[in-house]
């Protein structure tokens, strides 16, 4: 094209009074911007033609309220990620070509394919130049649906296998998570769909659920920052068992997000274990995976943490019947063993009493006969003594008389060993019959203290004074059975510091 200069003025029709077309040679330097931005404009069309394809990733998108009309940046990003972008292009999706592109797509099943930042794209569009502004762009008529969803499912497998590769896929899944956890943190848009039904679940149960709201946005080229920074808060807070991370049903680019590196190395590498429940019940996110657990809706996360709590308290309630079943059993053997072992100590001391005093008299008896016998020796020795002395002389008679002395003392003497040795024996026997007496007293003493400990450690009294409860019905007997009362009936719990005056009004049998 050739260029011809010229220096003269422009008259009130906005053309020039000295210039002319000719030889295909155009004159510019005197144009006016809005006829230079049209020749622009013009050159553009005659350069790409009709349309063009284009690729890229969606930036600032931006939906115009009133008018419906679509406007965003087109990037190209250099291999490896960053923010950092090569080349950038406005574009502008008017509302009646997204509509009529909409309409194209649907009978394919793809009617909820939804634009959002950060979407890598395939576009049809005119090159254009707004005269107005002279800004060039992009008038979109059409995006490529397979593209897009490749470009996810491409970056969808890297993700997964730098996971894999860096060992993160299984990390978060080891944690264990807490059988009692009721302190959840929650990461989702407030007053959400999503948040509204997981909070419906959770505020219906009978559990006393801590629920720490962060909230982020669930969509948009704002999800991944504040997904992840919503894990950081909420690894750090002290109180904290898991972590929740929900968001309501949509199309399936609006998984993207939930398909980014850095996002799923944070959950994988969080130190406390991710619940999430993206709202998909076909597509699974890289972070469902990485995840501890994942369920599909925030309802069916809701109910999962509900369960578990349930199934915790079934297990406590089994427990608390076993340990009272366990307890009265254990009571009664103890009160049997009680009783026997007081019989048998009764019939064991009745037997040693008895031996001890049949020994005794036993005893006495020998004794007894002994003295009877020597005294008896005695008093024929000294009647044949003085029968035989009776004729003879006085010097004799003393004599003899001396004798008797003698032997009268002598008998003494005897008499008073005997009954000497005797007394020993006796009072030996009694020493050792008391000392075996009391030390059978003292261990039988020491058993029966010992099993009333045991007793009383078994008293209800003491169970009570554990932070146990025991309910009597209107008939004066322990409730043990749901059956035992009925409804309307007037039921008292005794507690530790007290008594509880009920009504039953309902009731449920496991």
């Amino acid at each position: 094209m050739l260029v011809h200069l010229c220096t003269d003025t422009v008259n009130a029709s906005n053309t020039c009074t000295g210039c002319m077309l000719s030889d295909n040679a155009l004159i510019v330097s005197c144009l006016l911007v809005s006829q230079l931005n049209e020749m622009a404009r013009n050159a553009l069309n005659e350069c790409f033609g009709p349309e063009v394809w284009v690729k890229g990733e969606i930036h600032g998108l931006k939906v115009h309220a009133k008018s419906g009309h679509m406007y965003f940046d087109l990037v190209e990003k250099p291999s490896g990620r960053g923010d950092a972008y090569i080349a950038k292009v406005s574009c502008a999706f008017f509302r009646g070509a997204f509509v009529k592109w909409q309409n194209s797509i649907t009978p394919l099943g793809l009617g909820r394919f939804e634009l959002s930042s950060g979407l890598e794209i395939k576009l049809k569009a005119r090159v254009d130049l707004f005269v107005k502004e002279g800004r060039y762009q992009l008038i979109v008529s059409e995006i490529d649906p397979s593209y897009t969803f490749g470009a996810i499912a491409k970056k969808r497998a890297q993700t997964i296998e730098q996971l894999k590769e860096a060992g993160l896929m299984e990390r978060n899944k080891k944690l264990v998570l807490p059988p009692i956890g009721l302190n959840i943190g929650l990461i989702t848009s407030h007053d959400s769909a999503a948040y509204n039904d997981f909070m419906s679940i959770i505020s219906l149960s009978d559990y006393s659920f801590a629920i720490t709201l962060f909230d982020a946005h669930m969509q948009g080229e704002n999800t991944v920052p504040e997904v992840m920074t919503g894990i950081r808060t909420l690894q750090r807070h002290p109180a904290v068992d898991a972590i929740v991370i929900i968001r309501g049903g949509g199309a399936k680019t609006d998984l993207f997000p939930f398909d980014d590196l850095d996002l799923c190395t944070a959950i994988a590498l969080c130190e406390k274990p991710v619940i999430t429940g993206i709202g998909h019940e076909i597509d699974i996110s890289v972070a469902d995976l990485v995840a501890h657990t994942y369920r599909v809706t925030p309802t069916d996360v809701a109910r999962f943490l509900v369960s578990r709590a349930d199934e915790l308290w079934e297990y406590l309630t089994r427990a608390g019947r076993t340990l009272t079943l366990t307890c009265e059993k254990v009571i009664r053997a103890a009160h049997q063993r009680m009783e026997s072992n007081a019989a048998l100590l009764e019939h064991i001391t009745r037997r040693w009493v008895i031996e001890a005093y049949s020994r005794m008299r036993g005893l006495a008896y020998t004794i007894h006969a002994k003295v009877m016998q020597g005294l008896s020796a005695c008093e024929k020795t000294l009647t044949g003594i003085t029968m035989n002395l009776k004729g003879r002389l006085a010097l004799a008679i003393e004599s003899e008389r001396r004798t008797i002395h003698m032997q009268r003392d002598r008998c003494r003497h005897i008499s008073q060993t005997i009954l000497d040795a005797g007394s020993r024996d006796i009072l030996s026997t009694l020493s050792s019959l008391t000392k075996t007496s009391l030390q059978t007293l003292s261990s039988t003493s020491q058993f029966l203290d010992q099993q009333e400990y045991v007793v009383r450690l078994m008293h209800p009294l003491e169970t009570l004074r554990r932070g146990y409860s025991i309910t009597i019905g209107s008939s004066g007997l322990p409730v043990t059975d749901p059956n035992d009362v009925e409804a309307g009936e007037s039921i008292t719990t005794h507690v530790r510091k007290g008594t509880i005056l009920s009504t039953v009004y309902d009731k449920e049998s496991s």
